[in-house]
């Protein structure tokens, strides 16, 4: 049983890693469409995927 759960655990997929861009910390792994998220050690806020503009509100500030 001991070598079926250490199979298990290394056959998990590969998801791409998002980091920050000012201190390099790991913010998560996946894959997603529209994002804003802050680092919890240097506070940059960074956005990810596309911007889109909504009626009133500007929901990207690049």
């Amino acid at each position: 049983m001991e070598i079926r759960d250490k199979e298990l655990r290394h056959a998990r997929p590969k998801w791409p890693e998002v980091r920050c861009i000012q201190c390099n910390r790991l913010l998560f792994r996946g894959i997603v469409e529209d994002m804003e998220i802050k680092c919890s050690r240097c506070g940059t806020i960074q956005h990810i995927g596309e911007c889109k503009q909504e009626e009133k509100m500007n929901v990207c500030n690049r």
